[in-house]
């Protein structure tokens, strides 16, 4: 539920932001820069998550996370419809920082849910975020239509995701560890820094970044590269609808897929997969099959990004600073990816800028050995 409810909120930030640009009367660029306070309240969040979570437990941490994402939320609609920009820009940050949080705090508890049982259920419980997109999208097509302006809408939403959410949390286990002594916040930082040196996780990190700039870059640019070759805006919609929709329906099965045939053979395929589908959408213009390839794109990366978050949960002594240490990376993905792809496609062509997200694809293909399950002694 808390996956749902995050992409719920993301979701109905995403759908209206042609909205959001006009009553801030902001231009392309600026626009650009804005879209990054979400993520940059992320990456701020997750500083200190895992000292919450040690403190507080996993239960009250997620009370008061959606508190704040909610007051935050409903803040922002308020914002925005006054057209002020600062206080819009700090109501972005105030909900992307607790959401990080709550990834965070989702990703350790689904974890356990997955160590815990004999089947994989970790993509499934990530498909819940594909169908979270799908209905925020729906919902916000519907109240655009029905003309419900933006702080209504969000007030509602933001009651609704703060109050199912913080009611779902009230069945987290990963208890405070309660006060402790200078030496136990000494060895707790040296987990935390630990991990950032420890190759296996710097690999998994970079298979895990491979999966979110696909996404990332997806969500960005394919609308846009899209119309740029000739489709209609509402054709361009459609096509990226269909890839959500696979991706979701990826991430509700691939448990099925990781029991056959293992999680790092699951990985590799979804890299070759994920690849191939991105090479088949970059020739469009000479083989005319971009559904073809978001459909491979989308069901190549559902299950690859939540596997490598397993991975990281293998050893549950160290899976709390792991986990952290690759949502990090996420949201400094989603933080670069929008630069660093629009660079390259002003220069190139938006066409060859997916090219960076294919090589690195390709290069976690390549490494995906990493991923197999780590004998905890």
């Amino acid at each position: 539920m808390v996956f749902f409810t995050r992409a719920f909120i993301y979701s109905s930030i995403l759908s209206r932001g042609p909205e959001i640009q006009s009553a801030l009367q902001l231009d392309t660029a600026q626009m650009g820069f804005l879209s990054m306070l979400y993520p940059a309240g992320g990456v701020l969040g997750l500083t200190f998550s895992s000292v919450l979570v040690s403190r507080f437990g996993t239960r009250k941490v997620n009370t008061g996370t959606y508190t704040l994402a909610a007051l935050g939320f409903i803040g922002l609609g308020l914002a925005i419809d006054a057209g002020n920009l600062f206080l819009s820009a700090l109501c972005l940050i105030m909900v992307g920082l607790p959401m990080a949080i709550s990834d965070f705090v989702g990703n350790i508890e689904g974890t356990q849910v997955n160590n815990a049982s004999k089947f994989s259920l970790f993509t499934a419980i990530h498909g819940l975020f594909g169908v979270g997109m799908l209905v925020g999208a729906n919902w916000a097509s519907w109240m655009i239509a029905m003309k419900v302006s933006i702080s209504a809408t969000y007030l509602g939403v933001g009651i609704f995701v703060g109050v199912v959410s913080i009611a779902a949390g009230l069945v987290f286990q990963t208890p405070a560890i309660g006060s402790v002594s200078s030496a136990e916040k000494r060895a707790e930082r040296e987990r935390t820094i630990k991990v950032w040196f420890e190759k296996r996780s710097l690999l998994i990190a970079v298979i895990g970044f491979s999966f979110i700039m696909a996404e990332s870059s997806a969500g960005t640019w394919v609308p846009i590269a899209l119309t740029q070759v000739g489709f209609t805006g509402a054709e361009a919609a459609f096509a990226f609808g269909i890839f959500w929709i696979v991706i979701t329906i990826g991430r509700l099965l691939g448990g099925f897929v990781v029991d056959r045939l293992g999680r790092r053979w699951t990985i590799l395929l979804c890299a070759l997969m994920t690849a191939a589908g991105i090479l088949v959408f970059m020739g469009g213009q000479i083989i005319h099959l971009p559904y073809l390839g978001l459909v491979l794109w989308g069901l190549g990366m559902s299950a690859g990004f939540p596997l490598t978050i397993t991975a990281m949960g293998d050893d549950p002594k160290m899976a709390s600073p792991r986990i952290n240490m690759i949502i990090s990376v996420v949201y400094i993905s989603s933080v670069t990816v929008g630069p660093a792809l629009g660079a390259v496609g002003q220069s190139l062509g938006l066409y060859a800028a997916f090219g960076i997200p294919l090589v690195l694809l390709l290069i976690s293909a390549a490494i995906s050995g990493v991923t197999k399950p780590l004998l905890v002694k």
